[in-house]
């Protein structure tokens, strides 16, 4: 029994025994596919960018990415030809005119395929796919702009007009999707799944649970009493993830609420190589091709920065109140897992209700 009564580890087992660890590389050769759609559960900070270069190093290829915000992860994809087809409300450019990134290559080239949308159409597509709902409803001075007039590959799948059942005007309507997958780093996870993250979370919320299945990296594996004890910090329910994969600073060289700051001296040589194709290559070939995970880069770092560089951008402590979560009234199962309401036990429950067609395993 934990200490408020509820069942024990032990009753529960059927729900959160499973162990998902593996490696990256493990996950994404077993969960991802070429020509599947995909989303990224963070959004600027706390990128996985751990797992991208995973992605990258598998090979997959003709992906279709839904990007809320990016940084440097949308360039790498492209450069390495993982995706196609991009839907994306905002991605970082540096350099203005002087620069010409990936992206503005591949869009000349002819490579990939762009639908730009707005960070509230993007954010809506993932929250009625998560709901499960065919669309839902965005600002009505949206057709006046160009993301409306000029829709990119999606076309008709992207935005319609409804009529309103309550005061008969037409309304504009965005068209929810359910991406195959999600890449998403959080803070910490049990083996079965559960990832908890806090600080900035900006899409998670909806971007994890539109997806069919997530794969995530966490900086630590917990305990699940550990994961129960903050329950409102549980974003990605462990039923969703397909993969956990135990890997510090897997957000590198983005910030993680708690963890590290973002290294800005590491962007700012990335972000020198992006204008020449070759510097590109070059760059992704030490840090991404060349490099076995997560573990050989940060050894590769260390060997080139020096430790202190990583130890300069750790996080200060900074802890926040606890919560308690206990309640007045008497728990549903006593001591030996018994529940007076129900009639029976934990088990017994699960036997009645896959009996009755009732439980369906995730």
């Amino acid at each position: 029994m934990f200490e408020d009564g509820s069942p024990s580890e032990g009753a529960v087992k059927k729900f959160m025994d499973p162990d998902k660890r593996m490696t990256g590389a493990e996950a994404v050769a077993r969960f991802v596919n070429d020509n599947e759609s995909f989303v990224f559960a963070n959004c600027l900070t706390g990128m996985p960018l751990a797992l991208v270069h995973d992605l990258i190093r598998s090979g997959k290829k003709n992906l279709m990415l839904f990007q809320q915000g990016g940084i440097e992860e949308v360039d790498l994809l492209i450069s390495a030809g993982s995706i196609d087809r991009l839907a994306v409300a905002y991605n970082f450019r540096m350099g203005g005119n002087r620069v010409t990134p990936p992206l503005d290559r591949a869009l000349k080239e002819g490579r990939l395929q762009v639908e730009e949308l707005t960070n509230f159409t993007l954010l809506a597509m993932m929250k009625a796919g998560a709901m499960g709902y065919p669309f839902l409803p965005v600002l009505g001075g949206m057709q006046v702009t160009d993301v409306v007039k000029r829709q990119g590959f999606l076309g008709g799948e992207s935005f319609a007009q409804v009529k309103d059942p309550f005061g008969g005007d037409d309304i504009l309507v965005v068209k929810g999707y359910r991406p195959d997958f999600a890449l998403m780093h959080v803070q910490r996870a049990d083996k079965a799944g559960n990832g908890q993250l806090w600080g900035a979370m900006i899409n998670s919320k909806w971007a994890a649970l539109a997806a069919e299945r997530i794969i995530l990296s966490a900086e630590e594996i917990v305990d699940t009493d550990v994961i129960l004890s903050a329950p409102h910090l549980t974003i990605a329910p462990a039923h969703k993830v397909c993969a956990v994969v135990h890997c510090p600073w897997g957000a590198h060289p983005s910030e993680l609420a708690g963890h590290y700051d973002y290294d800005m001296v590491f962007r700012a040589l990335y972000f020198a190589s992006v204008n020449d194709p070759n510097a590109m290559k070059a760059w992704m070939d030490e840090w991404i091709h060349g490099l076995p995970d997560r573990t050989g880069y940060l050894e590769h770092y260390v060997k080139k920065f020096g430790r202190e560089s990583l130890e300069a951008i750790k996080a200060k402590p900074l802890r926040s109140v606890p919560a308690d979560y206990r309640y007045s009234f008497e728990p549903n199962w006593d001591e030996t897992g018994h529940s007076d309401k129900f009639g029976m036990n934990l088990d017994e429950l699960v036997a009645f209700m896959e009996e009755k067609g009732i439980l369906k395993e995730g």
